[in-house]
């Protein structure tokens, strides 16, 4: 069975094996085809934004700063 051997190796190895599978399922989630429904409201957003640029906006950034993450 897969779990024994992952339990052979050492906590290094099932560290780095860890990250690993992470980062290959956040790689296929960015990569993922967008659903219709998000591309419609990511449309509906962009031509808010559109119609309205100069209203204030809230930016990642701005969020990492007010979260303590900046």
């Amino acid at each position: 069975m897969l779990s024994a051997e992952l339990e052979k190796l050492d906590a290094d190895e099932r560290l780095r094996l860890a990250y690993d599978l992470l980062d290959s399922v956040a790689h296929d989630a960015a990569t993922a085809p967008l659903t219709e429904e998000l591309r419609q409201e990511l449309r509906r957003r962009l031509d808010d934004y559109r119609a309205n640029p100069d209203e204030p906006v809230v930016t990642l950034a701005d969020i990492r700063r007010e979260l303590g993450l900046s």
